[in-house]
């Protein structure tokens, strides 16, 4: 006569099988956060690198964003006034990957630049923001 539960195998099958999905979905978790961190990394930097552009149009001066690879970080600089305006910090875990010459990108009061490309790499994964000599900045 058979009684409503299960066989001690069937328990140990399930259980092997939600162990197994259990640890592909934890490693892809795991990529997705580097991923996402990485992503929003880049959009910070880009986001640095408008912002200085937008007041060296407003202020007529030149103003530089300057890369700190040993800190992770970068620093906004009004060279006409030679006064810090902003520290932006790397996520933990993502690094400056290759700086443009001089690890800065100077912008004058036209909104014009120097051409850079900042590359920023997290695990296997990399993000570039390019500055044009029009001053465009974009993520890629």
């Amino acid at each position: 006569m058979r009684t409503d539960g299960f066989t001690l195998l069937e328990t140990l099958i399930g259980v092997g099988l939600a162990a197994v999905l259990a640890g592909t979905s934890v490693t892809r978790l795991v990529d997705l956060v580097w991923s996402a961190r990485l992503a929003g990394a880049a959009r910070t930097v880009a986001t640095a690198l408008r912002l200085a552009r937008g007041q060296a149009i407003a202020t007529d001066a030149s103003v530089e964003v300057r890369f700190d690879p040993v800190l992770g970080q970068s620093e906004t600089w009004d060279r006409t006034a030679n006064m810090l305006l902003e520290t932006r910090a790397l996520p933990p875990g993502v690094a400056f990957a290759a700086l443009p010459a001089r690890n800065r990108i100077l912008f004058g009061g036209l909104g014009t630049a120097d051409n850079g490309t900042v590359t920023l790499a997290s695990g296997p994964w990399s993000r570039q923001v390019v500055v044009n000599q029009r001053g465009r900045v974009r993520v890629q």
